[in-house]
């Protein structure tokens, strides 16, 4: 039997998803239409009394509502809210949220909880922030409950809350102001910019530059931008401000949504296709955790990761499964068979088999639309985030090196180094070769010698420098 092109079996691995969807009888719920409107409430509150102000809040605001605008959201902007104002905005974004098929809020400035409850604070506030009480929250504050039931009111499809609260500028000393966990419901995702009990940054700082961003709106624009799957834009985020941040915040989500949600899809969310770690594999998770609690457990704190990589192996193993990935590549792309048996790997939850295929799925074949490369790029993205996630050497190494294609900015060299570095230390050497030049681009020079005694020390021979430009 004459094989089918591998361009069209690579097709069929990354809407496989789409094409079960087809298969089966849609149901739209009645009164929704095809094209439902996706709205946006985004709020910056930065205008605090004294040493309470903060810094980014409005450019975040800014910067969250261009990257909604960009990807057809319709947006409405606010900015140093009075609770009055907090409160009217919230009203008439229910109206608009009616019907729709993504109402999403995003809140940049100061949040806190207490007696369980979890609080958005007004710019008008009487009390300085780090003298309030609770009395003072119930008089003055928006609850977040009270968000929640007045959005839903208007019975969107979807309700996504991103909360960057928790916000500690330097200025402010060790006073910490944490959220706590949160019961998704049905329908809702919401995500904290830091772990429960953790401290959000105002700005941050990658190498010498010094970004008028928080790290969570920064990183969150920059996926959101694609307009693709939203739990895959918040896994990836998340990975990127705890490198950008040493793992001192690390952002964190309660998913509720049933199915996958794209934030460019006007349609109900679909059946969602889990990629998760293989059963029987040993090892203890560790790094960036992404808690996600199941709808009804409000106080789960489970990590969402796999095991992590065997940091202990030599590196010739490494440098042996560099060797066979690079050769199954081309096999996946000449061979439909091959390319069927290392996508199955990969939805099992191999590692190997999810970076080995994120590499095939990032060459795009001759005359496919724009569409199928967008779900092709997307695809070798959610492996690549997948497998960084659980410190798989190789991946970390795979996704520092794309960072440095094309003209890489300040933050996408200092990214880069930041996953090189995770790539050596969970024990692939031979990313030192790129490591140790970027080094010294993004003002970690201090750490040049160190790497250059390991690579050493673990091959016996000096390090030939490859150019990172």
């Amino acid at each position: 039997m004459r094989r089918l092109p591998i361009w069209i079996v690579i097709t069929l691995i990354t809407t496989s998803s789409i094409a079960a969807r087809a298969a089966e009888p849609v149901a739209i719920t009645p009164g929704f239409a095809a094209t439902a409107p996706r709205v946006a409430l985004v709020i910056g509150n930065a205008g605090y009394n004294g040493m309470d102000r903060l810094g980014s809040p409005s450019s975040d605001a800014n910067l969250v509502a261009g990257t909604l605008r960009s990807i057809g959201f319709s947006v409405d902007i606010e900015r140093d809210q009075t609770r009055a104002q907090m409160l009217d905005a919230l009203d008439r974004f229910s109206k608009q949220a009616s019907r729709a098929s993504i109402a999403l809020i995003y809140y940049a400035g100061h949040g806190f909880e207490s007696g369980g409850e979890n609080y958005l604070i007004p710019v008008d506030i009487p009390v300085s922030i780090d003298k309030v009480v609770q009395t003072d929250l119930r008089r003055y504050a928006v609850p977040l409950r009270y968000v929640r039931s007045t959005v839903n009111g208007g019975e969107p499809r979807s309700l996504v809350l991103l909360l960057d609260t928790c916000r500690s500028p330097a200025a402010r000393g060790p006073v910490r102001h944490t959220m706590s966990t949160v019961d998704a419901a049905h329908g809702e995702l919401i995500a904290f910019a830091t772990q429960p009990g953790g401290a959000a940054l105002d700005t941050f700082w990658l190498g010498a530059t010094r970004y008028d961003h928080s790290p969570f709106a920064y990183y969150l624009s920059q996926q959101m931008a694609s307009g693709g799957d939203l739990l895959t834009m918040l896994k990836h985020t998340q990975i990127m401000v705890s490198a950008a941040t040493a793992d001192t915040q690390r952002p964190w989500f309660n998913d509720g949504l049933i199915g996958d949600l794209q934030l460019t899809d006007p349609i109900a969310p679909g059946p969602r296709t889990s990629v998760s770690q293989a059963t029987g594999t040993s090892g203890a998770a560790r790094g960036a955790s992404i808690q996600r609690a199941a709808p009804g457990d409000p106080e789960a704190t489970g990590s969402d990761e796999g095991p992590a990589a065997d940091t202990s192996a030599l590196p010739a193993h490494w440098d042996s499964e560099t060797g066979r990935m690079l050769k199954l590549v081309p096999e996946i792309w000449q061979n439909p068979d091959v390319a069927n048996e290392v996508h199955d790997q990969a939805e099992q939850g191999d590692l190997f088999a999810m970076t080995t295929m994120a590499i095939a799925l990032q060459n795009r074949p001759p005359g496919i639309s724009d569409e199928i490369w967008f779900r092709m790029h997307a695809q070798a993205t959610a492996y690549t985030v997948y497998a960084t996630g659980r410190h798989y050497p190789l991946a970390e190494a795979l996704y520092g090196n794309w960072l440095l294609r094309e003209n890489p900015s300040v933050a996408d060299q200092y990214t880069a180094a930041l996953f090189l570095q995770r790539a050596v230390d969970d024990g692939y050497a031979k990313a030192i070769e790129k490591l140790v030049p970027l080094l010294p681009k993004v003002g970690r020079s201090n750490l040049v010698d160190q790497y250059n005694a390991r690579y050493r020390q673990m091959y016996g021979r000096n390090l030939v420098l490859t150019n990172v430009d």
